[in-house]
């Protein structure tokens, strides 16, 4: 079928609350002595930990509102990255299948201004008349195919990085 992805050994495409990242100290942890790197417009940490949890990866989405003061912008942006995620999981779920270890990962979408031709305006606002507000939610937001494409690439990386 074209277009369909291999999602490995029938696994869920859910986004359960087991696989994500709850525990304050597992979180404190992870800030403190995980690994990171950045892959534009994210900034991921991860690291390997022995606790008992529910579920072998467990993951944070988080959109700073330094960089976005809307909580509109921040969902709409946290929506995307947890879609993304979710439809490719995979990546990551089939390399620790092997691991007696768990993964704790954090991404952290740090990105300000992304190029024009990855930009969604929303006209409707501009029409009312809202454009010229200093924080609107006119604020150019990624597209999914773009946050896609990093979520792809960073999960490719961490599976790489998680091996080691």
């Amino acid at each position: 079928m074209a277009g369909h992805r291999n999602i490995g050994s029938a696994q869920s495409q859910s986004f359960s609350k087991a696989e994500r990242l709850n525990s304050k100290k597992l979180m404190d942890e992870l800030f403190n002595k995980g690994s990171s790197f950045v892959l534009y417009p994210f900034r991921v940490y991860w690291m390997k930990h022995e606790q008992p949890v529910p579920s072998k990866v467990q993951v944070l989405i988080s959109v700073p509102k330094k960089n976005f003061p809307l909580a509109v912008d921040r969902n709409r942006i946290k929506r995307l990255m947890r879609e993304a995620y979710r439809k490719n999981k995979f990546l990551i779920i089939d390399s620790m299948n092997g691991n007696e270890k768990n993964l704790a990962v954090a991404f952290l979408f740090t990105g300000k201004n992304l190029s024009p031709q990855n930009l969604t305006p929303n006209p409707s606002l501009k029409q009312r008349g809202m454009a010229t507000q200093k924080k609107s939610s006119v604020k150019n937001l990624p597209q999914y195919k773009l946050v896609e494409e990093k979520m792809i690439e960073a999960l490719n990386q961490l599976s790489k990085n998680s091996l080691k």
